[in-house]
C-alpha cells in the first residue's frame, strides 16, 4: 500500500521539540495509525515504542500495571495507538508525563497518543492531562496530499505583499498544459469522493460507495453511541442528514429543532457532538466595532463530499453548497498547517453586503468568493469590491473557481483556479 506523505508532520515536529505529550485527533479513519506507526517514525529517525490498543491482551496487560508498562516502553518516542480503549491509563500517564517534564529535554520520553473514537479521547484527554497536551487535527487528505503536491501557499505569500498574485500567476503560466490537466483530474476526484485515504485506496465506484457507507454506519454505532448521550440513534441519524442538508448555509436551531420535533437544546446538543467528532464545524461571522449590524449566527459546514453523499442518500444539496463547503474543508486544511492561527470567518451585513469567507492575519484581512463556475468576471466581484474600498487592510480579493485562467477581474480582485490555489504549485 502506498503511504502519501501528510502535510502535518511539520507541525506535529514543531510541536514535539517542546511538549511531552501529543494528541492526534480527527475524524475516524483519516490516517492516524499510520500516521504515527509510519510516517512520524521516519521523519523523526529515532528508537521509538509502539503499542495498539485493539490487541487484548495489550488491554489486559495494561489494565492490571499501567505505570510499570509505560515505564518498561523503551526509546525516546512513545506511541500509543487507540488509547480510549484503556481508560485507566490516563491518570498513571499523568503521573509518567509530570516525572518526564523534570528531566533535561534529551533523556525525555515523549507520548503521541490517538484513537478512533474521538469523543472518547478527548474527554480522557479533559479529565487527566488538561494543559499537557499538544492537540493536532489530522484531516482526510487535503487536494495538494491527493495530488502529492506540496502545501498550499498563495494565501500565506498575500499577507507577504500584493506582489504575490502576480508572481503567481506567472508560476501559473509557466505550467505546462499536462500538469494543469493532471491536478484538474485529480480536483474532479477529490470534490466527488472527498479524502478519507481508504476512499483513495479503492478505484472503482462501488467500493467507494460501500465503504461510505460503512463509515456512516460505524459513527453511528461507535462514536455516537460511545458517548452515551443520545437516546435514540435514529433520531439522530435523521438530525444528522438535515443538518447536512444545510451546509454551508446560516445555522438555524429553531428550524431544524421545529422540522425534527425536538427541542431547541437537544439540536443543539447534536450539533455539539459532530462537530466533536470532526464531522461537521461552525464558521463564526467576522464582527466590527463601525456601528454596523451584522448577522451573528454561524454558517454550518458538512466538509467531506463523499460523506456527505453518504449521510444524504437520497436527499441532495446544490452544487454551490457542496462546492462552497469544499474550499471550506481546503481552508480549514491549510489554516491548521499555519505556524500563527489566522481567523477565519464569513461577512455579512443586515443592508445585504456578502463575502463568502474572510481570513484574518495580524491586521490584514483577505476576502475570499466563492463560484462554482469555469468562468469567472468583474461582475463576480462586486461584492470583493465594495469590500476592499470599505477595509484599506485588506490588499486583495480572491474568487475562487472551477475555471483554467488565472487572471485580475477587477482591480486587486483575482480569479484563481481552485486547483491551483490548494496545491503548492
Amino acid at each position: 500500500m502506498q503511504i502519501i506523505p501528510r502535510h502535518i508532520i511539520k507541525v506535529v515536529l514543531s510541536r514535539l521539540e517542546n511538549e511531552s505529550v501529543l494528541a492526534l485527533t480527527g475524524a475516524r479513519q483519516t490516517g492516524k495509525t499510520t500516521f504515527c506507526r509510519d510516517i512520524l517514525p521516519q521523519s523523526l529517525q529515532i528508537p521509538f515504542s509502539y503499542i495498539s490498543f485493539d490487541d487484548p491482551d495489550e488491554r489486559l496487560r495494561t489494565q492490571s500495571s499501567a505505570v510499570s508498562v509505560l515505564e518498561g516502553l523503551e526509546g525516546p518516542l512513545i506511541l500509543l495507538d487507540e488509547v480510549q480503549k484503556v481508560p485507566d491509563l490516563f491518570d498513571p500517564l499523568k503521573l509518567i508525563v509530570d516525572r518526564e517534564n523534570r528531566k533535561a529535554a534529551e533523556r525525555r520520553k515523549t507520548f503521541v497518543l490517538t484513537g478512533s473514537s474521538q469523543l472518547l479521547l478527548l474527554r480522557n484527554i479533559r479529565e487527566s492531562l488538561a494543559g499537557r497536551v499538544a492537540l493536532v487535527n489530522l484531516h482526510p487528505f487535503s487536494l495538494a496530499e491527493a495530488a502529492e503536491c506540496g502545501p498550499p501557499r498563495l494565501f500565506s505569500e498575500i499577507w507577504a505583499g500584493k506582489d504575490a498574485l502576480n508572481k503567481a500567476r506567472e508560476r501559473f503560466r509557466r505550467m505546462s498544459a499536462e500538469r494543469s490537466r493532471a491536478l484538474v483530474r485529480v480536483r474532479d476526484e477529490h470534490q466527488k469522493w472527498g479524502g478519507y485515504p481508504s476512499v483513495w485506496q479503492r478505484k472503482d465506484s462501488a467500493a467507494k460507495i460501500s465503504w461510505l457507507r460503512d463509515y456512516r454506519k460505524t459513527y453511528l454505532e461507535r462514536d455516537v453511541a460511545d458517548v452515551g448521550q443520545v437516546a435514540d440513534i435514529d433520531t439522530f441519524a435523521l438530525a444528522q442528514k438535515l443538518l447536512c442538508a444545510r451546509t454551508a448555509g446560516i445555522l438555524s436551531l429553531s428550524e431544524v429543532a421545529r422540522d425534527l420535533g425536538l427541542s431547541v437544546n437537544t439540536v443543539k446538543r447534536y450539533v455539539s457532538l459532530l462537530t466533536l467528532s470532526f464531522q461537521c464545524h461552525l464558521l463564526r461571522p467576522y464582527y466590527e466595532n463601525v456601528g454596523k449590524r451584522f448577522i451573528r449566527s454561524p454558517k454550518i459546514y458538512f466538509p467531506d463530499p463523499g460523506i456527505n453523499d453518504a449521510v444524504l442518500g437520497e436527499m441532495a444539496v446544490s452544487s454551490g453548497a457542496a462546492y462552497e463547503s469544499w474550499v471550506f474543508s481546503e481552508i480549514i486544511k491549510w489554516k491548521d498547517l499555519q505556524p500563527r492561527d489566522p481567523g477565519f470567518f464569513f461577512y455579512r451585513t443586515s443592508a445585504g453586503l456578502e463575502v463568502d469567507f474572510l481570513l484574518k492575519e495580524r491586521d490584514k484581512l483577505l476576502p475570499l468568493e466563492v463560484k462554482f463556475s469555469a468562468n469567472a468576471d468583474s461582475r463576480d466581484g462586486r461584492s470583493l469590491d465594495i469590500f476592499l474600498r470599505e477595509h484599506k487592510n485588506a490588499p486583495a480579493g480572491i474568487i475562487i473557481y472551477r475555471g483554467r485562467e488565472f487572471e485580475e477581474v477587477r482591480r486587486d480582485i483575482w480569479a484563481v483556479p481552485d486547483w491551483f490555489l490548494f496545491t503548492g504549485e
